[in-house]
C-alpha cells in the first residue's frame, strides 16, 4: 500500500507536469530549436542536445528523480584531481563506476572535470609537471578507471583553463593537455575532450587570449563553457566563442550551468531571469549540443568545501514546484538526447 501510495505521487505529480507544458506562458522566446549543426565529432549527438545534469551524486539523484524514465539525463557529472595521489584517482574510479552501476538500467555517460592542480581557489597549477610526465602514475589509474567504466566519457581537461584560480600558463597548459590525450588515445580509451572555459567567471578575456590556451583542433573534439548569472547569456564574448567553434566545425558543451544569484525559490521570477533566457540560446545556438545543470544548494557546498559560493542560491529543481514544472515540460522536447532506458548509449567514441 506505501509503495503504490508513492507511486501514484509520482504519477499524479507527472500527470500535472503535463498539464503545465500546455501554458504557452512558459515557453521561451522563438518557435523552436533550430536544426543542430552536425561536425562529426566524437560522441556528438547528431541533430540533439544532450541532457546532463550534476555535479555530485546526491544531486543527481534529486535531479533525476524529478524526471520520468523515459527523460533521464544522459550526462553525469563527476571531478577528480590529477594531481591527487594515485590511490586517491583509483578510490574516484571505483566509486564512480559505483554510482553508475546504481544507475540501472540507464547507462550514463560521466563527463569528468579533470582538474590539474593542488589547493582549491587560488590554486597551483601543475600543467608543467604533467607535460612532463611527473604525473603518469596517476594518468595510468586514471585510464584504467575509464576502462573499468566500459562506457564512453566526455573529459574536461584543464577545465576553466584561463581563470586565475587554477595559474595555468598557455604553453605549458597546452602540452599537458595533449600528453594527458596522447597517452589516453594510446590505450584505447573510449572518449571525447572538451576544451572548456570559464567564461564570465574568468572576467571573459579576449579570444585571442583564450586560444593562447587551445591545444590544437586534432587535439579537442569540444568547445565547452560555463555559464551562471543572468547577465551572461547576451554578452558578445559568449557569442564570439560560440561562433568561432562553430567556425571550427567544433560542437558546444554547456560545462557547467546554475541560476547563480537567483536560484529557483523565486518561482515565475526565477524562471524568468534565468530559465527562459537560457532555453532561448539553446534554440538559437544550433552549435549547443549539450548540457550539464547543476542541481545544487549552493550555501550547503560552499560551507562544506570552503568555497565563497554563499550566497549563490538554490538551485535544486525540488525547492520550487513551479520552475521545476516547468523545466520538465521544457527539457520533454524531442530535440533533448536522454538516457535509453534499455541500457544503449546512443554516442560514438570512433575516430570521426
Amino acid at each position: 500500500m506505501f509503495l503504490h501510495r508513492i507511486q501514484l505521487f509520482v504519477a499524479l505529480r507527472r500527470c500535472t507536469a503535463l498539464l503545465v507544458c500546455a501554458l504557452p506562458a512558459i515557453l521561451a522566446k522563438g518557435e523552436g530549436y533550430a536544426p543542430r549543426v552536425e561536425f562529426g565529432a566524437r560522441l556528438e549527438p547528431g541533430n540533439r542536445i544532450i541532457h546532463g545534469a550534476g555535479q555530485d551524486p546526491r544531486g543527481f539523484d534529486e535531479y533525476r528523480n524529478n524526471f520520468a524514465p523515459e527523460h533521464q539525463p544522459l550526462i553525469y557529472m563527476t571531478y577528480i584531481g590529477l594531481i591527487h595521489p594515485v590511490a586517491e584517482v583509483k578510490a574516484w574510479g571505483e566509486r564512480t563506476r559505483a554510482e553508475l552501476t546504481a544507475l540501472a538500467p540507464q547507462r550514463m555517460v560521466p563527463q569528468i572535470g579533470l582538474n590539474l592542480t593542488v589547493g582549491q581557489d587560488n590554486g597551483t597549477g601543475k600543467d608543467e609537471g604533467v607535460a612532463e610526465g611527473n604525473y603518469d602514475g596517476q594518468l595510468t589509474a586514471f585510464a584504467d578507471a575509464l576502462v573499468s567504466l566500459d562506457r564512453p566519457v566526455f573529459i574536461r581537461i584543464g577545465y576553466e583553463f584561463e581563470g586565475n584560480w587554477n595559474n595555468y600558463r598557455p604553453v605549458t597548459f597546452v602540452k599537458a593537455w595533449q600528453h594527458i590525450t596522447q597517452f589516453l588515445r594510446a590505450r584505447g580509451v573510449p572518449f571525447a575532450t572538451v576544451w572548456c572555459a570559464a567564461g564570465a567567471s574568468s572576467g571573459w578575456p579576449t579570444m585571442a587570449h583564450l586560444l593562447e590556451f587551445y591545444p590544437g583542433d586534432e587535439w579537442v573534439d569540444w568547445w565547452g563553457v560555463d555559464l551562471f548569472s543572468e547577465d551572461e547569456f547576451a554578452k558578445p564574448q559568449l557569442a564570439e566563442f560560440l561562433d568561432t567553434a562553430r567556425a571550427r566545425r567544433k560542437p558546444v558543451m554547456i560545462g557547467e550551468m546554475t541560476p547563480r544569484y537567483i536560484g529557483v525559490t523565486g518561482g515565475q521570477k526565477s524562471w524568468d531571469r534565468w530559465y527562459v533566457p537560457m532555453l532561448d540560446l539553446l534554440k538559437h545556438r544550433p552549435e549547443i549540443k549539450a548540457t550539464a545543470y547543476i542541481n545544487w544548494e549552493w550555501k550547503e557546498w560552499s560551507d562544506r568545501l570552503g568555497f565563497t559560493w554563499h550566497d549563490w542560491g538554490d538551485a535544486r529543481l525540488n525547492s520550487n514546484k513551479l520552475v521545476c514544472e516547468r523545466w520538465i515540460c521544457a527539457l520533454n522536447d524531442p530535440i533533448f538526447l536522454n538516457a535509453s532506458s534499455d541500457g544503449t548509449i546512443p554516442l560514438s567514441a570512433a575516430q570521426p
